[in-house]
């Protein structure tokens, strides 16, 4: 037990995260696999409830990027209030896990029930706004890593002297709120639209 202590203080911020992103999604992958005969039936019923509703009604596009911009604020918001507390670094360690079984146990699950369809239709899933959610989450990871050890590990600054190690930030979360914006448009438009075409090849 101390020697693997020992090993995991020697590695460094960006090891650990890979580390629990692979460990998460090896875990996800588990769980599918395991668990598959449980949620099958439910893939079908959704399959063939939501995923024809999608296909043959239309979309309230308006109403959709509402939600999807409120929800990835609400995330976004959260992550940086954490940054500033001393349960920074566990919170963005348990996103990174958390992401890694997610995306490990909805991948294997889809694959397993779609095969080769399945693959295109987790690509359009996260096709187009991925690629941009994907860079904002790796800068915040970054920049929120770096701001949470500033603040309670090199430093031991509370309160007053906070909001002076904060501000430097300020603009990057500005810039970063302002990309997510436009990620969450391209989630509710174009990938909303590009979903909905691709469900009719499932039912």
């Amino acid at each position: 037990m101390k020697q693997l202590k020992l090993q995991l203080h020697r590695l460094s911020a960006l090891q650990l995260a890979i580390i629990l992103l692979i460990l998460g999604l090896f875990i996800g992958i588990f769980f599918a696999n395991v668990f598959r005969n449980s949620y099958q039936e439910q893939i079908n019923e959704y399959q063939n409830t939501v995923f024809q509703s999608v296909t043959t009604k239309d979309i309230n596009y308006s109403g959709l990027f509402t939600y999807v911009l409120g929800k990835n604020f609400k995330e976004f918001a959260y992550f940086w209030m954490f940054s500033i507390t001393i349960l920074g670094i566990p919170y963005m360690a348990y996103k990174i896990f958390s992401f890694g079984f997610s995306a490990g146990f909805f991948i294997s699950a889809v694959a397993m029930n779609y095969g080769f369809k399945g693959i295109l239709l987790i690509l359009v899933y996260i096709f187009p706004h991925g690629l941009i959610y994907l860079p904002i989450a790796m800068f915040s990871l970054y920049k929120g890593y770096t701001l949470c050890q500033t603040v309670y590990f090199d430093n031991r600054n509370y309160l007053g002297s906070i909001f002076k190690l904060v501000k430097p930030y300020l603009l990057i979360i500005l810039l970063l709120a302002i990309i997510l914006l436009a990620g969450s448009f391209l989630e509710a438009y174009i990938g909303a639209f590009i979903l909905k075409k691709t469900l009719g090849l499932f039912v």
